[in-house]
């Protein structure tokens, strides 16, 4: 990336400025050295398993923007000098680009260390974490809130202990960001499929569906590549299972109707024929 000169090839007597290096760099290179102050950073280590993406980065972020708004780093927007025209702000971009790594790496728990282990740059590491955390969305959210809410304090257990875990599982809900009115509303509708058999594989569809997406509150006019999946999509998804519900209902009305309407009538002619027949009577 930074390996050969950016510009253009220029006549023989000009290479030497380029080769020779930009004066200013010596002694004001565009790239100054950072010296992190990790003290600020105050948060448990990133986990997939405590659901924690949205509060680590922001404090992450946060971090880094007091350490002279390092956190341009995590998005490319410190571009890497040339190193033969600037090879103090290069050796000084390298320098600040694996601190921020090691310090990524010291608040991330082991099984996230292994994603980033190959990352070169702290902007490729942030965006493998950032990928990987995407995916959990709402569905997992709406998960930890039916656990929170099936939870009942009873005497065959601490009350201590109760309140333990539904204060652990509030952490780990608000840990993956507020619910938009949307995504809440997409909550409740997942939640209240729930129990009726009839919605089992409609549930099931629209969870796996909602995790896929890019969420309820993407706006598609300025990001037309998102996918999004909300509310109206449930409904639609909804109203045809209510189709078939209906439909399996008509068959059992018929199917009823039929059962009740019982054997036909015989006709007096037909029970009088068959007397005769029992009987062995002959027509005369």
């Amino acid at each position: 990336m930074g390996d050969t000169p950016t510009t253009p090839n220029k006549p023989k007597g000009q290479q030497s400025s380029t080769f020779n290096g930009v004066p200013s760099d010596t002694t004001r290179p565009s790239v100054s050295a950072i010296s992190l102050n990790t003290a600020l950073f105050k948060h448990d280590n990133l986990s997939k398993d405590a659901h924690n993406w949205t509060t680590w980065s922001r404090q992450f972020i946060q971090c880094l923007r007091m350490n002279q708004g390092a956190d341009a780093y995590l998005t490319g927007k410190v571009d890497q000098p040339n190193r033969f025209a600037e090879p103090r702000a290069y050796s000084n971009w390298w320098a600040n680009n694996g601190s921020i790594l090691g310090f990524m790496g010291l608040t991330v728990s082991e099984s996230e260390q292994e994603i980033i282990d190959d990352a070169t740059t702290a902007e490729e590491a942030w965006t493998k974490l950032k990928n990987r955390h995407s995916q959990e969305g709402p569905v997992k959210q709406v998960q930890l809130i039916r656990d929170a809410l099936a939870i009942r304090y009873s005497t065959s257990e601490k009350f201590a202990s109760t309140s333990s875990k539904l204060t652990t599982l509030n952490k780990r809900i608000w840990a993956m960001g507020a619910p938009s009115p949307e995504l809440f509303l997409c909550i409740l509708m997942i939640n209240s499929m729930s129990g009726l058999p009839e919605l089992r594989s409609t549930r099931e569809n629209v969870a796996q569906a909602l995790a896929a997406s890019d969420g309820p509150d993407i706006d598609l006019v300025k990001e037309p590549l998102k996918r999004r999946y909300d509310s109206t999509d449930i409904k639609r998804a909804l109203d045809t299972a209510q189709g078939l519900v209906d439909s399996e209902s008509q068959v059992d009305d018929i199917a009823l109707a039929s059962n009740h309407s019982g054997p036909r009538p015989r006709s007096p002619q037909s029970m009088v024929c068959g007397t005769w027949w029992r009987n062995g009577w002959e027509d005369n």
